[in-house]
């Protein structure tokens, strides 16, 4: 299955073109991922590509006030039940089935620091938690709301 309709499972719809219009419309969470595969797409396409993706990426700012990198990897089936204000950065990897909610930040330690949270597969990061640096959290791992979770200094 493709990670679009994996989403789109994910979002509580049939794998229809009619689901994922509705999808679309009546879900931001849907419409946030959608916009994000388009962008890791884009990103890899040469010089136009990349700003298609870097006009995707302000769109996502402007319309969910999210940030969420083209160059982070985030597998099939990915939700977003409230989709405002996360931020993932570009090293960012998350697994399959994985669910974020809303002001949920991933990123590096430190402005010099190239290392970012990589999550499992079927993770929940719950409202509000951030996490820095190399911090792994296993598949099926959870993390509870307004948790701080710095990975040491190496």
């Amino acid at each position: 299955m493709s990670a679009w309709r994996a989403d789109l499972v994910a979002a509580g719809r049939a794998p229809t073109l009619w689901q994922a219009l509705v999808g679309w419309i009546a879900n931001p969470g849907f419409a946030l991922a959608c916009h994000h595969r388009a962008a890791h797409w884009a990103v890899g396409q040469g010089r136009l590509g990349r700003a298609v993706a870097l006009v995707l990426e302000r769109r996502m700012i402007a319309t969910f006030g999210c940030h969420l990198s083209a160059q982070a990897h985030i597998g099939p089936g990915v939700r977003f039940p409230h989709p405002v204000g996360i931020v993932v950065g570009e090293g960012v990897v998350i697994g399959a089935g994985a669910t974020l909610y809303q002001q949920v930040t991933l990123g590096r330690r430190t402005r010099d620091a190239a290392d970012y949270p990589c999550l499992g597969d079927c993770v929940v990061v719950y409202c509000g938690a951030t996490l820095l640096g190399r911090v792994a959290i296993a598949d099926g791992g959870v993390v509870g709301a307004q948790r701080l979770v710095i990975a040491r200094e190496p």
